[in-house]
């Protein structure tokens, strides 16, 4: 059915509600995925190549609370042409910028509902679509009477950008906070050197050395972030070695296919020296200089 046919169609304002109520929960839970799993979908806009990491920060934000307060306005329909025109827009360039994936073969998840549900960009475009066509069905729905609506706009915009940057405030806002704590045990990682638990080739000119477990899902997000930032020369260009902890499943091969980053060299550990070396915590990402450590990042304040 053509669009012009679907703003045509006689239905019943109340319908029309429940079509445009319809859209603005899909909104919502749209929003609510992408927040849950934010670090997943900052590192698929800061992937493409066309953002600073900050910027890739601050848009992801920007997008789920875009979402947010059109949710708000399509269920609230105190202004419903604004939600109208403002969820068109957005659901077309969406859909414009999906099919530029599919002419370029990409057919990765697109992040549309973050990691809750994994969506490709050709299942996308159908959501999209099917989207577009609840939006048009509720065309010209009465707008709810109620007072101050420019204050209640000013809410439902402002609102939802102050609870996105609070609950989630972009970690370029606080790398100064991260590097407060002790990312790695210098005795232990030195000790583990010279009795030969750790390859002495780390100790040997540039080296980055990164501690991952293969299980560790922000492990996998540091290999991605980090093969992202060599990829576009912001990050040291040394030889990498991975150092993973010894699990039950010691098979490096789903890890580096799921994160697309191969290292020169993996040394694999007993957990215990794992855990002494990373004090628990990991990721852990190293620089070194003739052994030195120049730089030490976690994943949060890897940059």
């Amino acid at each position: 059915m053509h669009a012009r046919a679907l703003l045509d169609l006689k239905i019943p304002d109340y319908v029309k509600f429940v079509f445009r109520a319809l859209l603005g929960i899909l909104f919502l839970f749209s929003a609510t995925a992408k927040l849950i799993g934010i670090d997943a979908f900052e590192l698929y806009l800061f992937g493409f190549g066309w953002f600073s990491l900050g910027t890739a920060y601050l848009l992801a934000r920007l997008v789920i609370a875009a979402e947010y307060a059109l949710g708000l306005l399509l269920i609230a329909n105190f202004y419903p042409k604004l939600a109208f025109w403002s969820s068109f827009a957005l659901l077309a360039g969406f859909t414009v910028f999906l099919y530029a994936l599919v002419l370029q073969g990409n057919r990765d998840n697109c992040n549309c509902f973050g990691e809750l549900v994994r969506l490709n960009p050709v299942q996308s475009i159908w959501k999209n679509l099917g989207m577009l066509a609840l939006l048009l069905l509720s065309w010209g729905v009465p707008a709810f009477r109620i007072r101050l609506r420019p204050l209640w706009l000013a809410l439902a915009v402002a609102v939802p950008l102050a609870t996105v940057l609070i609950v989630s405030p972009p970690d370029n806002w606080r790398y100064d906070s991260y590097t407060r704590h002790e990312l790695v045990n210098e005795p232990a990682f030195r000790e583990a050197v010279e009795a030969g638990i750790l390859p002495s080739s780390i100790m040997e000119g540039d080296r980055v050395v990164c501690f991952y477990s293969l299980k560790c899902n922000f492990c996998k997000l540091s290999a991605r972030k980090l093969a992202t930032l060599r990829t576009r020369g912001e990050f040291s260009a040394a030889p990498v070695t991975f150092i993973i902890g010894r699990g039950e499943n010691p098979d490096p091969d789903p890890f580096l296919s799921e994160t697309g980053f191969y290292p020169d060299e993996i040394q694999f550990i007993e957990p215990a020296d794992f855990l002494r070396i990373t004090n628990g915590a990991f990721p852990v990402i190293l620089v070194l200089h003739e052994g030195d450590i120049v730089e030490k990042y976690n994943y949060r304040s890897l940059h």
